[in-house]
């Protein structure tokens, strides 16, 4: 049940996020629609244009996508929604939402999620876990901050952000990865 419950969160959360980070985006396709003769056309067409293109443009990824080096991000919203996909969830205990990571654990733990399940619902945070299997948990660390780091490379290069602004939202993910790790519960 409380997979269930867990999944609606992250469900409602990606929902909110699309609506606040695409309004920009619903009012063109608005705008691009009302030559609709029918409003109920309208409200389709822009609805199902925006859904469309929120997905692809999901900046963080959200409990229920992906994130890392596949995601771009277009403003500063973006790269602090991806600090706060780093951190992970807090209302999901010590699982914290493992979607938007999960192939880099896969990876790094070389356990399958089922199991990584089993050992977080007997009590072990992910810190534990690693060294449980012999692995040192700074090399997940530094694994997930590596899948995450070229998003913030890029926006830097794209001119989003300075080279300070980068440094900073370096040492952010850093340390929301470390927490996330550590994460007691």
């Amino acid at each position: 049940m409380n997979i269930k419950k867990a999944l609606a969160t992250a469900t409602i959360a990606l929902a909110a996020f699309t609506l606040v980070g695409c309004t920009a985006v619903a009012a063109t396709d608005t705008a691009s629609t009302e030559s609709s003769t029918s409003s109920t056309e309208t409200t389709e067409s822009s609805t199902t244009e925006t859904s469309s293109e929120d997905t692809s443009a999901a900046p963080a990824g959200g409990p229920g996508g992906e994130a890392g080096a596949d995601t771009v991000a277009t403003s500063t919203a973006d790269l602090d929604a991806l600090i706060e996909t780093a951190l992970g969830d807090a209302s999901l205990g010590i699982h914290r939402g493992h979607q938007p990571i999960e192939s880099v654990l896969d990876e790094v733990l070389g356990i399958t999620h089922a199991e990584l399940h089993a050992r977080m619902d007997a009590g072990q945070n992910l810190a534990a876990v690693a060294t449980d299997l012999g692995i040192d948990p700074q090399t997940l660390i530094d694994a997930l901050v590596a899948d995450f780091a070229p998003v913030i490379e890029q926006a830097q290069a794209d001119g989003i952000i300075t080279d300070d602004q980068a440094a900073d939202y370096m040492a952010q993910l850093e340390e929301a990865f470390t927490e996330r790790v550590n994460y007691e519960g």
